[in-house]
């Protein structure tokens, strides 16, 4: 079972701790300072070696933990706060940054990143911020099209040059050439082609051994940073927005893994797509360990990285046969390929994976419970709270001030998003039955009944109406009064609770209309906007609608009086999600006791 992501104020408190006793959290330098250098963009004083890049990734993954389960100003962070933030930036902790690291990097090397920020450059700035700070050699490639077009679309492309670090007298200098040559072209260099051995990252082995965070994954022109694999063996990412705001998020899920080709019988024309690592760059010494020059690494020295064709292979052989073999295991996908070979959770303890979430979900049902009642003295005290509408750099979901302190639409997706991470959690563990049942724990599923994989999505569906009911809280109504609500009550509310502080606490709850919940509501307050005039509760509501579907914040402007009020598309819940997938396929008239997992187990099978 996957650890539940910590509550806000256990968050807090671990990152307290990590910066209070670093020694005690984190081991001695795993790679110390070997090497001398006096000229370049900044000194090295280390080789990339399999240790570094294991200290790379625990790097990564602090971001990203930071991201989802930090405050809500490290949840909305941007790339000068992740690097400025101790608890984000474990190159912050000198135990961490480690003897002969590089300074901090300088304020307008770190804005030049923020100004042209993207999916391509956060690799850039992460992978050069990280090499700078460690004292270790980096490089950059540039690209020109193998077949005239534009190179973020062409059919492959070739590398045309190669910088390092010792090309640039300045960090700033290096780091914003390398920004500005950039783009998802890069990725689109095909193993074994011309000039392949310059390309800036490779196709990597897909184990736990090389496939780590600080990994990439290029889609058709999109490149997300591997930031975390979950026990489960499910690939958690990072990602960056081409917005004017600049923004890094968390991209979670299995569903991002798509579009990778074939090697087709040994061609692996168009095969840059897929799971990749950087390719490391090697410091070049004289006999004294001093730095003469800096250059790629080749495909075969990679191979000590994880340089791999494997995942093309693997999908042709998926192709050929219907199957995937992993240690005489069947996997009929791609994706459950990737998961039966990155798990590590031994069986799949699914009414505790519903039992965890309805407790995580109900703690951070009473918070949102106190930001509405925070909000409801604060607008009586203060007046009405502006929508932030007409500003791209502060909508409903990134907005400082008021609204940012009394609003819950973050808040609000991320409760949607946890809810549906954990539906394809749960359609993941259906799909993984049919091929592996022994794989399951099904205690307090009935498994006497559990058969098929319908079979199990029903036991599922009555476990989490009995789990989501029993899991209660209360928030205040308009009167004072306490209103019981259960998870179950909510799951049916996902898309009506008002995240708008300027309306009444039922509305906020999601109460439905003309029930006798809602009688007790007060008229709440008109929403203001920047620009004057307000729109009435109701109308605000209604146009509200749109924000309340998303289950991931977005960047883009939040417009309020001329928004859409429908035409946009909700994300079946639970039980209609698992019932049009898995439902219809009838069980045996007999199950044996213990259902197929025991049946199996006593069978040998």
């Amino acid at each position: 079972m996957t650890r539940p992501l910590f509550p806000r104020a256990l968050a807090r408190a671990a990152w307290m701790l990590l910066a209070l006793f670093p020694a005690a959290a984190l081991a001695a330098d795993p790679n110390p300072p070997t090497l001398d250098s006096t000229r370049g963009a900044w000194p090295i004083r280390r080789q990339w070696t399999r240790e570094e890049v294991r200290h790379h990734a625990e790097w990564i993954t602090r971001i990203y933990e930071a991201k989802t389960a930090g405050t809500r100003e490290q949840r909305l962070a941007r790339i000068e706060r992740v690097l400025t933030d101790p608890e984000m930036n474990l190159l912050l902790d000198p135990e961490f940054a480690g003897d002969g690291c590089n300074p901090q990097m300088e304020a307008p090397a770190l804005r030049a990143m923020h100004g042209i920020l993207d999916c391509a450059k956060l690799t850039v700035a992460l992978g050069t911020y990280y090499a700078y700070r460690r004292a270790l050699p980096w490089m950059a490639s540039g690209v020109r099209s193998g077949d005239g077009t534009d190179i973020r679309t062409a059919a492959f492309t070739v590398p045309a040059g190669v910088t390092s670090c010792l090309d640039y007298d300045t960090p700033e200098n290096f780091l914003r050439d390398t920004l500005v040559g950039t783009c998802t072209g890069n990725f689109r260099v095909e193993p074994g082609r011309e000039r392949s051995g310059l390309s800036d990252t490779v196709p990597v082995a897909l184990t736990r051994e090389h496939l780590l965070p600080g990994c990439l994954y290029y889609l058709d022109g999109h490149v997300l940073v591997l930031a975390k694999i979950n026990p489960r063996g499910e690939t958690l990412f990072l990602d960056a927005t081409t917005s004017p705001t600049r923004d890094i998020y968390a991209f979670n899920g299995l569903n991002a893994v798509t579009g990778l080709t074939t090697a087709g019988g040994g061609d692996f024309a168009g095969c840059f797509r897929g799971f990749r690592a950087h390719r490391w760059p090697l410091a070049v010494t004289d006999d004294k360990g001093r730095v003469t020059g800096v250059r790629r690494r080749t495909d075969a020295e990679m191979a000590e990285f994880g340089y791999s064709l494997e995942q093309y292979e693997k999908l042709d052989e998926l192709k050929r046969t219907g199957k995937i073999l992993v240690d005489g295991a069947e996997a009929g996908s791609f994706h459950q390929f990737l998961r039966l070979r990155l798990r590590t959770a031994d069986r799949f303890r699914l009414r505790a994976d519903l039992q965890a979430f309805a407790e995580e979900v109900a703690a951070r049902l009473r918070e949102r419970e106190q930001r509405v009642q925070e909000a409801r003295r604060d607008v009586a005290e203060n007046g009405p709270v502006a929508f932030p509408e007409g500003s791209a750099a502060a909508n409903v979901y990134t907005a400082h001030g008021r609204w940012g302190r009394l609003a819950t639409a973050l808040e609000d997706a991320e409760l949607r998003g946890r809810y549906f991470e954990l539906a394809e959690h749960l359609n993941n563990a259906v799909a993984w039955f049919e091929a592996h049942p022994g794989d399951f724990d099904l205690d307090g599923l009935n498994a006497d009944a559990v058969w098929t994989a319908a079979d199990l999505a029903d036991a599922l569906l009555r476990a989490k109406t009995e789990i989501f009911a029993g899991a209660a809280f209360e928030y205040a109504n308009s009167a004072g009064q306490p209103v019981r609500l259960t998870l179950l009550d909510v799951e049916a509310r996902l898309y009506d609770l008002s995240f708008d502080p300027n309306h009444p606490p039922e509305l906020r709850w999601g109460a439905p209309a003309g029930g006798d919940e809602a009688r007790t509501a007060d008229a709440g307050h008109p929403t203001p906007l920047p620009r004057g005039g307000a729109v009435p509760v109701d109308e605000a509501y209604r146009r509200e609608a749109y924000y309340r579907s998303l289950y991931r914040w977005e960047p883009e402007e939040s417009p309020l009086r001329g928004m859409f009020t429908e035409g946009f598309p909700r994300r079946d819940r639970l039980d209609a999600d698992l019932a049009q997938k898995w439902f219809g396929v009838p069980s045996p008239p007999l199950v044996p006791s213990g259902g197929r997992a025991a049946w199996l187990a006593e069978n040998g099978g």
